[in-house]
């Protein structure tokens, strides 16, 4: 019988989330150098636990810099609002500036730095005409997500780093009248297609940032 793979689990307890992260990342090897792909979380134009913390997201970059000379990509989606106002609110370009990383807006790519996953009926999977999933994430030597503690209005339950990944896949892609996430979250099996996402790229690193989180609502807002 096959054995199934299991991940490493690491609980880090900290006041700080500076002094968490690094010791977290104490913890991985994720080599010495090559190029990384980054996905946070920036779904929305609000604050924490809805979106990764700004001190997160700077921790984390500086404990992958001093680790090896990587090249950060931070490519980034934001379904409830316009993902360059997101980003730049959430003050990650004056981030990336300061620390050296790249970011890219998932909405203005073209049509190539797409990687199509095409619907074959013998595959299984829910997506009606397959999806499309950013090349960055396929085609980088590392890939590290950081991702919130919170329910999800749609389709309901914990989401934590499987739904992250929803942000690295198209909505409207230039070149086609198809919109994948009208597709996604009017879907019964959405729970399904979610996880079928992360079956076709790999992750080296998950940080999940549970100092807070939602129990009802979400994404963006918890219930009252």
């Amino acid at each position: 019988m096959e054995q199934t793979k299991k991940s490493k689990v690491f609980l880090i307890s900290a006041s700080k989330r500076a002094e968490g992260i690094k010791r977290l990342l104490e913890e991985f090897d994720l080599g010495s150098g090559g190029s990384i792909a980054l996905k946070a979380n920036y779904n929305s134009d609000d604050p924490f636990p809805a979106t990764t913390h700004i001190d997160t997201l700077r921790s984390l970059v500086e404990g992958l810099k001093t680790g090896g000379n990587f090249k950060i990509t931070m490519a980034e989606r934001s379904g409830m609002g316009v993902n360059g106002k997101v980003l730049k609110n959430r003050g990650v370009y004056d981030l990336s500036e300061r620390l050296g990383f790249e970011v890219v807006d998932l909405d203005l790519v073209g049509a190539g730095n797409w990687k199509d996953i095409p619907h074959i009926p013998s595959d299984g999977l829910h997506w009606k005409h397959g999806f499309k999933i950013s090349r960055i994430f396929v085609e980088s030597d590392k890939v590290v997500q950081t991702c919130c503690l919170k329910t999800h209005r749609f389709g309901g339950h914990f989401t934590m780093s499987l739904k992250n990944s929803v942000g690295l896949v198209a909505a409207l892609p230039e070149g086609s009248s198809y919109d994948f996430m009208r597709e996604l979250h009017t879907s019964p099996l959405q729970r399904l297609m979610i996880a079928e996402i992360n079956e076709f790229y790999k992750t080296d690193l998950v940080l999940m940032d549970a100092a807070s989180g939602f129990v009802t609502g979400g994404p963006g807002k918890e219930s009252r």
